[in-house]
Formats: structure tokens, sequence, C-alpha cells
């Protein structure tokens, strides 16, 4: 990353953009003073006072939000305060983690704020990943009998496999090696990440090739896979992970920022402009070498 932009992601009027840069870039410590100053400008933004609102609504939604926009923010339950236990435990306690597609992408949320270690967070995740297919990926939750018939055999789901490659890779980055990490890491390199595999030239999942951003339960984008998947330990040489730089340039200005490719119409948080240089893509793609 060249001079020019990391002062860009490190400006402080992004200081959501700048506490991810400064912890997982720069590999600071919490302790750190401008760790600190950043937080503190964060937790005093509007963009916080936005997602605090969220998180305080009664809309289980609203609060799948707000927790998804601190754990990419790069804040931790600590920074946000006791009051967001009640919100996280009530969220619990009236879905079970069942969030339809989303419940993947919501454990890996929690692990990132410091919720691995509750017995009911730590239970779930153990329970959910034993529920690993032969061929490395999750299978549809669907109940239609049309769609997935528990008596024929189906191939796992690429949108939920690559919300559980994000909570594996967070849990690995937390220091917890989980079992099928080898497993689902194949699923994703024997297709050179994106595609199928009777054609590799095919996607899995037409928006696994953007970079669509925030994420959302059935909607990835290329940064944050490439990243997980770098986050894991997979090798830059490789031929998997050169397939996804290969995907992620197609992304990248002459200035070597990223350009955001899609968003929701109501995201979880404004992270940007559909079609601009974006700073969120950009500091994933740089993570992910």
């Amino acid at each position: 990353m060249d001079h020019s932009i990391r002062e860009w992601l490190l400006e402080d009027e992004t200081p959501e953009v700048k506490l991810r840069m400064l912890k997982e870039y720069e590999k600071l410590p919490e302790n750190d003073e401008r760790v600190i100053e950043c937080k503190r400008r964060l937790l005093q933004s509007k963009v916080y006072e936005r997602g605090l609102k969220k998180l305080r609504t009664d809309k289980p939604w609203a609060k799948y939000d707000a927790i998804l926009a601190f754990a990419e923010w790069g804040l931790t339950r600590e920074d946000i305060g006791s009051d967001i236990d009640n919100d996280v435990f009530a969220l619990i306690k009236n879905t079970g983690f069942k969030m339809l597609c989303g419940e993947p992408l919501l454990l890996r949320n929690l692990v990132k704020l410091g919720y691995y270690q509750e017995e009911i967070v730590k239970n779930e995740i153990d329970s959910m990943l034993r529920l690993i297919k032969e061929d490395g990926g999750f299978g549809c939750i669907s109940t239609s009998k049309k769609t997935n018939d528990p008596r024929k055999p189906h191939k796992s789901c690429a949108r939920l496999t690559v919300e559980y490659l994000l909570l594996v890779a967070e849990l690995h980055l937390a220091g917890c090696r989980m079992e099928c990490e080898s497993a689902l890491m194949h699923y994703f390199t024997k297709r050179n990440i994106f595609y199928r595999t009777d054609d590799m030239k095919t996607p899995m999942v037409d928006v696994m090739l953007g970079t669509f951003y925030p994420p959302d339960p059935i909607k990835i984008g290329a940064h944050q896979i490439v990243y997980a998947l770098r986050a894991l330990g997979c090798e830059p040489e490789s031929e998997a992970m050169q397939a996804g730089y290969k995907v992620l340039n197609q992304h990248r200005l002459e200035n070597g920022r990223y350009v955001l490719t899609a968003s929701k119409s109501v995201p979880a948080f404004k992270a940007g402009n559909v079609g601009e240089e974006n700073k969120w893509v950009t500091l994933y793609a740089y993570m992910a070498r």
C-alpha cells in the first residue's frame, strides 16, 4: 500500500475505516494511543449514533444491522458498553440465532465483537459447524422439499458457505482453529474461489465477482471472500488466490483504489456510493494481500 492510499484510509472524517485500518492492517494493539483516540472519535460520531439507534429498536433486523456495523467498524462489546449486551442477548432469545439465511454472518459478527466465550454463542457455533457437508460446504436451510428434499442429495449452498467462511476466518484470527477449516478452504480453492467445478469460467454466484458492501447474508463481495481465505492462510502465490486477485483487480483504479460495485438500497450502514472509489473495498483488498 503506497503512502497516499494509507493516508486516505486514515482520514479522521471516517473513523470507522481508520479504526479497522489501525487495528487490522497496521496491527496496533487496543491500548495504542492512536487506537484509543480513533475509538473516541468514532463513539462520538454521527455514524455511531445512527448504529446505536438501530441497536435500540425492537426490530430484529435493525439490531442485526447494528451488530454487523459495529463489527465491521472494529469495535468490541467493551468499547460500546454494557448496554449492547442487553440487546444482543435479547436478539438471541427472540430469534435463537435463526435469522433466515443470516445466522452464520450474525455469528461471525458476534465473534468479532468478542462474544465467542459466551457459552450460548460458542455452543451454537460448534453445533452449526458440525453441519459441514462432504463437499466442504454448508447446505441450504430451506424446508421446502422442492428445493431441499432431505431424502435426496444436494450440493452445498455457495451463498451460505461464504458466510461460514467469514465466520471461520474470524475465529482463526481470534486464535480458535476449527476442525472444518481445511475442508472449507478446499471448497473454495478447488473452484479458484468463485467458479463452478463443472465450468471454471462461470461463477457460482454472480455477486461474488463484484465488490458488494456492506455484506448481506446472501450477498458478499470478492474483497471479503479473498480476505477471509488469506486470513485462513491461503498463500498469495497459489492458483486460487491469484484468481482472486485477478477478479479484485478488475475493480482497481489506476490510483490503486478500488470501486464499490453494488450495495443494498438500505444498507446496514452507509459505506459509500456505488460506482465510486471506496475506502472499505480498498482496505479489504489490501488486507487480502
